[in-house]
């Protein structure tokens, strides 16, 4: 794991809703392992992330590397209540 991933995996609020950003070609082009798709498939853009991480069946620490990979490659951003909370450049 990498320094941006462990720095957003820390940074990560359990009540923040992730939303995906991408469209499906650009999730195609991403070429996602089959944890980072499987975690892509519980992204609803209403749930918090803490529903979405419990709901995916991984292991937490599987399930947070997913979502944090999703965020480390511009698909999804985690929005909070005020505003976007992290992403990686999108709006």
């Amino acid at each position: 794991m990498g320094s941006a991933q462990r720095d957003l995996e820390s940074s990560f609020d359990q009540q923040c809703v992730p939303v995906r950003v991408a469209t499906d070609a650009e999730v195609l082009a991403a070429r996602l392992d089959a944890r980072a798709r499987w975690m892509l498939s519980f992204v609803d853009g209403r749930s918090v992330l803490g529903h979405v991480i419990s709901t995916s069946g991984l292991p937490l620490e599987d399930a947070r590397d997913g979502v944090a990979e999703l965020v480390l490659r511009g698909l999804v951003v985690l929005d909070a209540a005020g505003g976007n909370a992290w992403s990686k450049g999108r709006k």
